[in-house]
């Protein structure tokens, strides 16, 4: 096989395993989800609950396939670069080409200070106002089973990556002598039931960074 065959062979591969499709199901599932939640929260149907809880897995399923995906390119550009005397290109964390050149927005990462974990499990006590809404915090998390241990720091921060994943949940934008803020709605899914967060975020230039957490609603 010639190297001319080689290229075109590897950028069908490279077009194959696109990560932008498997974003875009991402989001529609996510929103879907966002949607029937409140249905399946307080409906007797266990068809419909089971329906609901396979799409939920499903999200997780399309997250692992995208992390292959993704090591997949990224071995593929690694191959390419040696046997046709490329230069590698840097690639972003979605294993496509950066372009620093370009006046791009910051990217969709989330950006959370170890110390908010503390204020998530009812652990700060600063101030009478912040030692109550950790508590608050803490107590809503613990009605769906997500609890101060290892497991439930990364189902949160789970959650919270994923919230900044996509434009669909911002609720409110403003601005102030900080700069420019974010407020987003979305859906904690723990062990026992749903919890409505809204959380607002700092638009830095490393990314989007959590500043405060409201939980609205828990269901069992």
């Amino acid at each position: 096989m010639g190297l001319g065959e080689v290229e075109k062979d590897l950028n069908r591969v490279t077009e194959c395993l696109s990560n932008q499709a498997i974003q875009t199901a991402l989001d529609a599932l996510s929103e879907a989800i966002e949607t029937l939640h409140t249905i399946a929260s307080e409906s007797a149907d266990s068809e419909f609950a089971e329906a609901f809880a396979v799409c939920q897995r499903s999200v997780e399923d399309l997250k692992r396939a995208q992390q292959i995906c993704t090591e997949i390119n990224k071995r593929v550009t690694n191959y390419r670069a040696r046997i046709l005397n490329e230069s590698q290109p840097a690639s972003d964390e979605h294993g496509g080409q950066t372009q620093e050149h370009r006046g791009t927005a910051p990217k969709r990462k989330a950006v959370i200070d170890p110390h908010k974990f503390k204020y998530f499990f009812g652990e700060s006590d600063s101030n009478k106002h912040n030692r109550d809404r950790s508590r608050q915090n803490s107590s809503e998390l613990n009605k769906i089973r997500i609890f101060n241990n290892p497991d439930g720091h990364e189902t949160l921060n789970h959650h919270l990556e994923r919230v900044v994943s996509t434009d669909s949940n911002i609720k409110e934008t403003f601005s102030n002598e900080y700069g420019e803020f974010q407020v987003r709605d979305s859906l904690l899914a723990g062990p026992g039931g749903f919890l409505q967060l809204e959380t607002t975020w700092h638009v830095t230039t490393q990314g989007l960074r959590l500043t405060t957490m409201i939980p609205k609603r828990g269901k069992k």
